[in-house]
């Protein structure tokens, strides 16, 4: 259960997530903020909240078909799964989880500005 934390490609692989999940919402952002478009600055919040509980539900659920097909192929409905079946879940679930907990952190850290300053850090503030 313990080989997904040990290796560092997962990691890479969630860091990557988690640059794309940010790079969306802070893109658009600063897509909407060139003056030339006279656009309103995009919500980029509202989009990162949205990416984190996707990433979120994405490592929950591909992780869970995964073991659904093989208790499937297994004909195994109410017993227990394997270490191995497990462990591969959690090789599939955890750089979601890991980009998911990026984005939930930055996520919060934005809250806690807005709640103490009273607006968003990025000029041009919702």
């Amino acid at each position: 259960m313990k080989n997904p934390f040990k290796s560092p490609l997962i990691y890479i692989i969630g860091s990557v997530l988690a640059v794309v999940g940010l790079g969306v919402p802070f893109g658009i952002y600063g897509i909407t903020c060139i003056p030339s478009l006279n656009l309103d600055p995009f919500p980029y919040v509202y989009l990162l909240w949205a990416i984190t509980a996707t990433y979120f539900l994405l490592g929950f659920v591909i992780a869970d078909i995964q073991i659904a097909r093989h208790r499937r192929k297994t004909k195994n409905y109410d017993g227990k799964v394997e270490k191995e079946i497990k462990c591969k879940a959690w090789t599939i679930r955890f750089p979601f989880f890991f980009a998911s907990a990026i984005l939930l952190s930055v996520g919060l850290v934005f809250e806690a500005w807005a709640f103490i300053a009273g607006s968003y850090p990025l000029p041009f503030a919702i």
